[in-house]
């Protein structure tokens, strides 16, 4: 495996990212289902104490994509000045070897003042738009700016009430230009929009609204690279993925499931065996986190420790 060298640049007390597509000598696209990653920077190669470690998360690991990260609060305590750094892949039989290197610029950013990044909202749970009639507190659209996480999306028991086929609450409010925009600069602000799909039985025109293909217009306007790949699939317990940003934000162990999407692209969140069936997505300073299940939780709230992980997400990638 080659070394690709990329230089980077990091601004001090901004949250950074860069993706990486990995091929092979052939020019296709390197899987990378068998592989994990790990990524420091020093301040010169020999130096024995890594400055900060990067997380990695595996975007994309049939097409070789990944993400490299520093949440903001890590920049921070970057001073500024010249380093290295590299990312090493280890393979399922435990060999290593590095993929890319390359030199950091640390800067301090003189616009960073300039920039207003929402942490404090002024309801510390989540907030549901048109997801069920039980669900609470119902919000809308004008209001989503005062809660730390947004709920949206198909419900189980209501999508039979649309039955004009991809139409629904939530595709009309991403159909429509004004309210996709306010939906997207809370997330651009730091807010996090949780959008959940449903698995498709494949009969009843309201079912449509919740078909791969709706589910995929849904997530293209919302600027995500995240797709559906199967839109019926896992029942069961999940499990929480191994990703650093999923267990330092605090995600339960495990999730209950009763049938749910199967997801391509983004960070994995859950997983039902070898399927993805929870993944999320950086999007500006806040997070879109897709779920494939509406009935994961019994009843109409939805449990702290999700509230407090998808917040923690925000500062964790």
């Amino acid at each position: 495996m080659s070394v690709y060298v990329n230089n980077i640049t990091i601004n001090t007390g901004e949250y950074f990212s860069r993706d990486f597509y990995l091929d092979n000598v052939d020019g296709t696209p390197l899987n990378l289902t068998s592989y994990t990653a790990a990524s420091h920077i020093r301040k010169h190669p020999d130096s024995l104490s890594p400055t900060a470690t990067f997380n990695v998360g595996f975007v994309d690991r049939n097409n070789g994509r990944i993400r490299v990260s520093l949440a903001s609060t890590i920049t921070k305590e970057i001073k500024p000045g010249r380093y290295v750094y590299d990312v090493l892949f280890t393979d399922n039989t435990t060999k290593k070897s590095i993929v890319i290197e390359g030199n950091i610029l640390a800067t301090e950013d003189i616009s960073t003042s300039c920039v207003f990044v929402k942490t404090e909202y002024t309801y510390s749970q989540v907030g549901v738009i048109i997801e069920s009639v039980a669900a609470t507190p119902q919000i809308t659209v004008n209001e989503i700016s005062n809660y730390g996480v947004v709920h949206m999306g198909v419900n189980f028991n209501e999508c039979s009430k649309f039955p004009s086929g991809g139409s629904s609450p939530t595709r009309n409010l991403l159909d429509n230009s004004a309210t996709r925009q306010q939906i997207l600069d809370y997330i651009q602000l730091g807010g996090v929009v949780w959008l959940n799909v449903e698995w498709w039985n494949g009969s009843g025109a309201g079912d449509g609204c919740s078909n791969k293909v709706n589910i995929n217009s849904m997530l293209t306007l919302l600027g995500t690279e995240i797709r559906a790949a199967n839109d019926v699939g896992f029942v069961g317990n999940a499990t929480r993925s191994s990703e650093y940003s999923v267990v330092n934000s605090g995600f339960p162990a495990t999730q209950p499931n009763n049938a749910s999407v199967i997801f391509s692209g983004g960070t994995t969140v859950y997983l039902g065996g070898a399927d993805r069936i929870s993944v999320y997505e950086r999007i500006g300073n806040g997070i879109l986190y897709v779920s494939g299940d509406s009935n994961t939780f019994t009843g109409p709230s939805y449990p702290s420790t999700y509230y407090n992980a998808l917040r923690a997400l925000v500062l964790n990638t």
